[in-house]
């Protein structure tokens, strides 16, 4: 299929616009001709659309316009299978799509001859297995699209675009991500099928959220990103079948949707550049997901953590009685009781075997012991108190 394309715009810009809107273009002239199915798993579906609508954001200029028309004599085709008996269909990536070579011929808008226009040539093919659904009791479709576009030049330098060298240019961009329906109203209204046997007399709208990546088959790099760059995220193809011209598209019944994000993909960072975060349990759990666990709050315990006796040195005499103060501490966030074992290593100075100290949380409690020496007694007595692994020691002098 051979298409013209003339802008009279300035030299620069007529570039741009011509380059973006063959881009929109050819994606608008993806879907061929043909009669509809029964919805049997395995049964064939083909539809044609003889009407294409573009809008297409590119910087300086918008386009929105019939780029096809049933005067056309070479629609393009896919064949699709229906998966069930819903209306579910598959359009395969090798064979869903007929596309013809596009030849496009861009006037450079110097003169009204075509010495110095540029010839471009394009192609599309699916970049991957398209879905759709079609329901032949009420007309509704929908499809979801991945298109690959090629767009090439002979010569780069008959672009008037300074700094891009010589040689052939080919550059690849994909994928295009496309969502179409009958019930959307962007760019222009969609209209489900009046003739559900035939799939005609009816319109799919929708659009592209987001500018694909651009792969250089041949030639500069830069003169692909240049291309690349001029477009604008979102993007509407309007897609219809009548046996009448139509020279005009209906209006939108919906608003130009939004630039495609990360965060409602639940990612973040700038699209399509997008970071999946690190996956955390939810409030109130601990784990990795999904692997998340309740967290249980601690059961409140005491911590004996340090024990004491005073004086460490200390005189005692024979036949007397001697007061020494063990101290215990609780670090813990529940009170304790310790039992503190108490051993002399003199037999004739006597000590009691234990003493029980409870103490509050976060506290210190001291408690009195009465050590007595016999009239016998003499010498020295270490005085050892114990509670856990914790212990402490007072050293005692006989006297007389």
């Amino acid at each position: 299929m051979n298409s013209t394309f003339v802008t009279t715009a300035p030299k620069g810009l007529a570039v741009k616009v011509a380059l973006a809107a063959l881009l929109a273009a050819c994606v608008a002239l993806i879907i061929g001709a043909g009669n509809a199915k029964a919805s049997t798993p395995g049964a064939p579906i083909t539809a044609d659309f003889n009407h294409a609508g573009l809008n297409v954001d590119v910087t300086l200029a918008q386009l929105d316009e019939l780029v096809l028309d049933s005067d056309d004599p070479d629609p393009l085709s896919i064949a699709g299978t229906y998966t069930d008996a819903n209306g579910n269909f598959t359009l395969p990536k090798a064979t869903g799509l007929d596309f013809p070579p596009i030849n496009l011929v861009l006037d450079d808008g110097d003169d009204p001859g075509p010495a110095d226009d540029v010839l471009l040539n394009g192609g599309i093919s699916l970049d991957r297995d398209a879905t759709g659904n079609y329901n032949d009791t009420t007309g509704a479709m929908s499809m979801d699209l991945g298109i690959a576009l090629t767009l090439g030049v002979t010569d780069v330098s008959a672009l008037p675009i300074p700094g891009l060298g010589t040689g052939p240019l080919t550059c690849k961009f994909a994928p295009i991500n496309i969502s179409v329906s009958t019930s959307k109203g962007w760019p222009h209204a969609g209209k489900p099928f009046v003739d559900k046997a035939a799939i005609k007399d009816g319109a799919l709208a929708g659009a592209w959220r987001s500018v694909p990546a651009v792969t250089t088959v041949a030639g500069n790099p830069s003169a692909c990103n240049l291309i690349r760059n001029v477009l604008k995220p979102v993007g509407g193809l309007w897609l219809a079948q009548s046996d009448t011209l139509l020279t005009t598209m209906p209006a939108a019944t919906e608003a130009k949707p939004a630039a495609e994000t990360c965060a409602e993909h639940g990612q973040t960072g700038t699209f399509p550049n997008c970071v999946t975060p690190p996956q955390v349990c939810p409030e109130g759990q601990t784990g990795t997901p999904p692997n998340c666990q309740p967290i249980v709050a601690p059961v409140p315990a005491a911590n004996i953590s340090k024990i004491a006796v005073t004086p460490a040195k200390g005189k005692i005499k024979k036949g007397k009685k001697a007061t020494l103060t063990i101290k215990v501490t609780n670090t813990g966030d529940a009170a304790g009781t310790a039992t503190v074992t108490i051993k002399s290593s003199n037999k004739k100075v006597k000590a009691p075997k234990s003493v029980k100290v409870t103490v509050p949380a976060g506290k210190t409690v001291s408690k009195k012991i009465t050590i007595k020496a016999t009239k016998k007694a003499k010498g020295k007595a270490n005085i050892t108190v114990k509670t856990g692994s914790l212990s402490a020691k007072s050293t005692l002098t006989v006297k007389k």
